[in-house]
């Protein structure tokens, strides 16, 4: 069962790379850029501070687990597709030398829309599946993408890898 698991997720993670690589990045521009400055940032999430043990994770209702697994998953999608770009959350077009043109800057609209859809039917249908899952496979679930997280430069330390 591990090991259809393992599968699963691996090819979870190598659809959703390939299926949308240019999702996951919200067109917003950066609160830490002067005033004016028109620079658009790449990767809005939170980098995640907190990684569940096996015996926290059994501790934790199902709904708990499910909402964790579901916030794992979010933030997979959001960084995967961009990884090789820049290892820091916040990241401009500008800090990576990429030209922001219109094209791209359209690019980067109409994937961030395209996303939001996305994750919306995502977690629709996790919603009425992901329930039905035996408990230690969400556990382990969450542990498998604890360990995809945790060995992106996302969750590093904060100096910029140039």
């Amino acid at each position: 069962m591990k090991r259809k698991l393992v599968n699963a997720s691996f090819l979870l993670a190598l659809s959703l790379s390939s299926l949308l690589p240019f999702t996951g990045y919200s067109q917003e521009t950066s609160k830490t850029k002067a005033a004016g400055d028109t620079s658009l940032s790449f990767v809005k999430v939170d980098k995640i501070e907190k990684f569940y043990t096996k015996d926290e994770l059994n501790k934790l209702p199902k709904l708990d687990l499910i909402a964790i697994y579901k916030s794992r998953l979010n933030y997979l999608i959001e960084v995967l597709p961009f990884i090789s770009l820049h290892p820091e959350p916040g990241s401009t077009f500008h800090d990576m030398a990429i030209p922001e043109t219109e094209t791209n800057i359209a690019h980067l609209e109409k994937e961030t829309k395209n996303k939001r859809a996305f994750e919306k039917s995502l977690g629709e249908t996790l919603d009425d599946v992901i329930p039905y899952s035996e408990k230690n496979n969400i556990i382990w679930s969450i542990m498998f993408f604890d360990e995809m997280i945790k060995k992106s430069d996302y969750t590093g330390s904060s100096s910029k890898k140039k």
